[in-house]
């Protein structure tokens, strides 16, 4: 069986796949700002229009469906581990209790 976890926004997921997505997304935020932004953006407003290139990206990464929305999952984990808006975005844990 695998271990369940709950995040901030009341979501149930594996815990190995919340892991290796915060994993992820820290390292997006470290190397393309604007991918990380991009999919935070996608994820709040699932009309929200990603800049350039980042859609092809996202998904080489799979942080995105082959219809350009966020996987279920990292919708739940973005949502629970971002907050704050434009440049002044914070990536903190998405876990409910610590």
């Amino acid at each position: 069986m695998l271990d369940m976890v709950v995040l901030k926004n009341g979501a149930k997921e594996v815990a190995v796949l919340v892991s290796v997505t915060m994993r992820d997304l820290r390292e997006l935020r470290t190397e393309d700002i604007i991918a990380f932004d991009g999919l935070v953006m996608k994820c709040r407003d699932g009309n929200h229009k990603l800049f350039g290139n980042t859609e092809e990206f996202l998904k080489s990464k799979a942080m995105l469906e082959r219809n350009g929305q966020p996987y279920n999952v990292v919708k739940n984990i973005v949502l629970s581990a971002v907050t704050g808006d434009g440049l002044d975005k914070k990536l903190g844990s998405p876990l409910a209790v610590e």
